[in-house]
């Protein structure tokens, strides 16, 4: 059996990088050999991240703030499961920081087959 020691990602060597979208930034923790990995997302109040999917599964975690992600409301400590290829999009109501677990690498935008890996 493979063992590894534990990866630490401490906030100060975080470089925090801008969205292609207003108001919202965001910070690899971990990505996957496979693809995927763990990212935070930071957005100000009133950013959106456009309608869009994943070729995989996505997990939401908020860790502060309020967001809409496609009909759903969810306040610091919700959680939320998204399949893949299932349209959704974001808007912080608060400030709002979020952890997401992607399976696979890739957003496509829905407005225009835009991908951003």
């Amino acid at each position: 059996m493979d063992h590894t020691a534990p990866i630490l990602t401490s906030a100060t060597d975080w470089h925090w990088s801008p969205t292609p979208f207003p108001g919202a930034d965001f910070v690899w923790l971990r990505r996957n050999p496979g693809g995927g990995g763990s990212a935070l997302l930071k957005l100000a109040k009133g950013a959106r991240l456009p309608l869009h999917q994943h070729p995989g599964t996505e997990q939401v975690f908020v860790t502060a703030g309020k967001l809409k992600v496609g009909d759903h409301v969810l306040c610091k400590g919700d959680h939320l499961f998204i399949d893949a290829h299932v349209p959704h999009a974001v808007e912080a109501l608060q400030a709002s920081v979020y952890l997401t677990l992607s399976e696979t690498d890739g957003v496509e935008l829905l407005d225009g087959a835009s991908r951003v890996d």
